[in-house]
């Protein structure tokens, strides 16, 4: 699945969250608008009430909130049920949301992605809490009791998780590897340069370069240059639209 079919996916899971407010009176208890300030409790208890599986994905809206949540998949995590946590990749500057990850809950399974999100918390495809993307402490919630609809949305956290990468993959990875010049070579190799031509434009030799294409390959944990700039995308320090230009381009 591409980025772009994610993000219609995405817009139409927004669609659903920002009109929930209008629909839920005719949809019952499928559908309930939540006060700004239930959205937090109504998670902790769709968190308690999963017995198999927990599907979460943060946006970025990071508080007091986010931090209860975590820790009740912690606990959820510590009795059995099946917890994954999708996140994007700037949570790796959020060292206090990092550490009560770590703390509160190690057994949850997280990965980060570079795609949009929308907050949700789903469980068992029986219930969820989505969020509007509206930030601050006013945002919407919805709880969602709607089998079509919780489907819908786990496909479109099914699709992310598929497309993202271990949280402990991202913490491997050095300054260096993240670092501009990095970025670069990964996009030399994605476009079929030469290695001379590749060394020219960055202004290296081909010595260095050809260390440096090693160095973050390794560091990458790919076995070829190919799979160092799919790898590249799963830890979001390519597009897959960068590499998909100098594709188009060939063609």
């Amino acid at each position: 699945m591409s980025d772009g079919d994610i993000e219609r996916m995405l817009l139409e899971a927004r669609r659903l969250v920002e009109t929930a407010v209008d629909r839920h009176r005719t949809e019952g208890r499928l559908l309930t608008a939540l006060e700004p300030d239930e959205g937090t409790e109504t998670a902790e208890r769709v968190v308690g009430s999963a017995a198999r599986s927990l599907a979460v994905a943060l946006s970025g809206h990071h508080d007091e909130g986010t931090a209860r949540l975590v820790a009740a998949l912690g606990r959820a995590a510590a009795r059995g049920v099946d917890v994954r946590l999708l996140a994007r990749t700037e949570v790796l500057g959020n060292r206090l949301l990092l550490e009560r990850l770590d703390k509160y809950a190690p057994a949850v399974e997280v990965r980060l992605t570079g795609a949009p999100l929308q907050d949700a918390v789903l469980a068992d495809g029986l219930a969820g809490v989505v969020w509007s993307r509206t930030a601050g402490p006013s945002r919407e919630a919805v709880l969602m009791r709607s089998p079509a609809v919780l489907r819908n949305l786990r496909t479109l956290f099914t699709a992310s998780w598929h497309g993202s990468a271990p949280l402990s993959d991202h913490r491997r990875l050095s300054e260096r590897t993240r670092s501009d010049v990095a970025r670069r070579i990964l996009l030399a190799l994605s476009s079929g340069r030469t290695d001379e031509v590749a060394a020219r434009e960055l202004g290296m030799s081909v010595r260095t370069y050809r260390r440096n294409v090693a160095e973050i390959t390794r560091e990458l944990g790919a076995n070829s240059r190919f799979q160092a700039g799919a790898r590249a995308v799963e830890l979001g320090l390519l597009s897959s639209a960068a590499l998909e230009r100098p594709a188009r381009a060939a063609g």
